[in-house]
């Protein structure tokens, strides 16, 4: 008589389940991160030629946004006021809001910390990765916000390390060219993120003679509005 057969259950449990997902978002980041790897460079130099660069640097996680910081550092630099400075990052960022409002369906269920996390890591990246490739899954979106989430400071650090040496060579004029082409090419075939691209580009051409803050500040509000208004459109 033989003994009871041993079954092997080969399915995965929902933890093992979640662990396949983000990591599935971690790697899918992986390749924008060299993309972004130009403009870290960038924002690491005007970390680096600020009045308070520990005070810059910290920026990196408090900001967390590129564009967001260098203009705040801008104002700054021109003697605005903190006040003036948070107020100019603030409205750069508005825009997260409109990718939240996209989200929020999806997040409904998640716990709190999740939420908040989610939060605190939101920004274009990781939030265009899951988008694009027809994901609502919290799960994925965390596995890419998460690498982006280690790799931009560790990326604007060796870019205020360095700053000096790429603000002196003759590449430092294609950093930015270089991550915009890289970012925000594959965003081309989206309507809403066409439309938004586009006003954004008009925007900063028309105030190319402006300083930074308010260039970055005008193109970015443009832009949101201008995509908000394709998505509802569709």
């Amino acid at each position: 008589m033989s003994g009871p057969e041993l079954t092997t259950d080969t399915r995965a449990t929902p933890a093992e389940g979640r662990d396949h997902r983000m990591q599935a978002g971690f790697r899918a980041m992986t390749p924008v991160l060299a993309a972004y790897a130009p403009f870290a460079l960038v924002v690491g130099t005007a970390v680096a030629s600020s009045a308070d660069p520990w005070s810059a640097w910290a920026g990196t996680w408090l900001v967390y946004g590129g564009a967001a910081q260098i203009a705040v550092l801008d104002v700054l630099a021109h003697g605005s006021g903190w006040v003036s400075a948070a107020v100019v990052g603030l409205l750069i960022n508005v825009r997260l809001a409109a990718y939240a409002a996209a989200m929020a369906p999806a997040w409904r269920a998640e716990s709190a910390r999740r939420r908040v996390a989610a939060a605190v890591m939101l920004t274009d990246a990781p939030w265009a990765v899951a988008r694009d490739r027809g994901r609502d899954d919290p799960t994925y979106f965390l596995g890419a916000a998460l690498a982006l989430f280690v790799a931009w400071p560790a990326m604007v650090t060796a870019g205020a390390l360095v700053g000096t040496r790429i603000d002196a060579g003759p590449v430092a004029d294609l950093l930015l060219p270089l991550t915009l082409g890289a970012v925000v090419v594959p965003q081309l075939r989206r309507r809403p993120a066409a439309a938004a691209i586009v006003a954004a580009v008009i925007t900063a051409i028309a105030t190319s003679e402006a300083d930074a803050g308010t260039a970055l500040l005008v193109a970015a509000l443009t832009g949101t509005a201008t995509g908000l208004a394709a998505e509802r459109a569709r």
